[in-house]
């Protein structure tokens, strides 16, 4: 069952990404499609789904790993908590396409970051510093890579 509720989280996670990319293509091309029902309770549907599996997933974690205990679940929910608010700043409150390109570059920054850091296996087991100084390396290596 864990191993079930694992992949539909991780399905869910790639339909999110999915979702926000087309509400940023129609967005930027001011479409009237970005009204669309389904396109604008997708999304919700899909992080209520993903609040589900994560309370689900960290209930039963093999490894004993929960948030504000374990820096490296500390790190993935907030991770998940600014990917959000990158997508809402890109789609909602930016108001220039410079913003909403800058909400798109920090939603794909936290997205990459919270799934490098789903695939660090290494950081998982790590003391809550360790793995905090583990992340901001993490985070300075991937800017170095991307710049």
């Amino acid at each position: 069952m864990y191993m079930i509720v694992k992949h539909t989280h991780l399905t869910i996670i790639a339909l999110t990404f999915i979702f926000f990319i087309i509400n940023f293509v129609l967005t930027m091309k001011g479409s009237d499609k970005v009204n669309n029902k389904l396109l604008k309770i997708g999304p919700h549907i899909l992080y209520t789904l993903f609040i589900f599996t994560f309370i689900y997933l960290v209930a039963v974690n093999p490894l004993k790993l929960y948030p504000f205990v374990n820096g490296w679940a500390s790190s993935k929910l907030g991770g998940f908590v600014l990917y959000v608010l990158s997508i809402t700043f890109a789609l909602k409150w930016a108001k220039s396409n410079l913003w909403r390109i800058v909400g798109l570059i920090s939603a794909i920054f936290w997205f990459v970051m919270s799934a490098r850091l789903g695939f660090a296996d290494h950081l998982k087991v790590k003391g809550i510093s360790e793995d905090t100084n583990a992340y901001i390396e993490l985070g300075q290596s991937m800017l170095t890579a991307i710049c």
